[in-house]
């Protein structure tokens, strides 16, 4: 019997071990960090609907040519906060809460598919605000010290769009004074990234890491109609981007 219960006792320790040796790593429990990088970001607009500037319920489809293909580039920068625990002697699994800011925007001289292309001067632009990301994060040990990791998250990003109307007789009346307009919508996206993160210490890591995301699309009123004044123009806005950052890890 005494056999049996010391067979036992060596299995189940043989089973452990290896688990609580990552799980002493900096590569478990719970992690805080910050990251710095570059991101390059696509936004593709598409005028899809028109207002009549003088009865608001007459709309129509936007003419020929009404997309246009905006991009911006940037430093990126963001904090983090995670939780992962050991499945076995090699891989972990956990969750990461993560915010990205950067100062991404375009913008074009006219808006595209109206119907007075030529005369139309509304310039509008489109402005990439912060995205909170909430994903599950897997990663493999490559040896004691290095870990290559993926996570797939769910995004919010907020998008702004904003235009300056003036008194050309296309969109906005010629004999009133210029106007502004702003729109702004939360989107919803998913990302994906991989990486690798590198041991410095049991409480200190280091990260590079690659993300590819696909924020939503945003629907914005990038001009409101107001009756004898200006036509509507409502447009979707989507928006993808690429991001290439290094971070700091500390495991409390």
């Amino acid at each position: 019997m005494k056999t049996k219960h010391t067979i036992i006792a060596s299995s189940f320790l043989a089973a452990v071990l290896p688990a609580l040796s990552l799980a002493d790593s900096p590569f478990t429990g719970i992690q805080a960090g910050a990251t710095l990088g570059y991101t390059d970001a696509s936004m593709d607009w598409d005028t899809d609907l028109i207002t009549d500037a003088f009865n608001p319920s007459n709309t129509a489809a936007p003419g020929a040519n009404s997309s246009k293909s905006l991009d911006d580039s940037a430093f990126a920068y963001g904090v983090f906060g995670s939780y992962s625990m050991a499945l076995n002697d090699s891989w972990i699994l956990g969750a990461e809460l993560a915010y990205q800011g950067s100062d991404i925007s375009d913008s074009m001289n006219s808006i595209p598919g109206f119907f007075l292309t030529p005369s139309n001067q509304t310039e509008a632009e489109v402005e990439v605000n912060d995205t909170f990301l909430l994903g599950l994060k897997g990663g493999y040990l490559l040896n004691p010290t290095t870990l290559a990791y993926s996570t797939v998250s769910a995004t919010l990003t907020e998008v702004e769009v904003s235009s300056n109307c003036p008194s050309d007789g296309a969109i906005c009346n010629p004999g009133s004074p210029a106007r502004s307009d702003s729109d702004d919508d939360n989107i919803t996206g998913w990302a994906l990234a991989v990486g690798v993160e590198k041991s410095l210490s049991n409480n200190l890591s280091v990260r590079a890491e690659y993300r590819y995301a696909d924020l939503g699309t945003a629907e914005v009123s990038a001009v409101k109609q107001e009756s004898g004044e200006s036509y509507g123009i409502d447009a979707d806005v989507d928006v993808t981007s690429q991001t290439l950052q290094i971070g700091a890890a500390y495991k409390f």
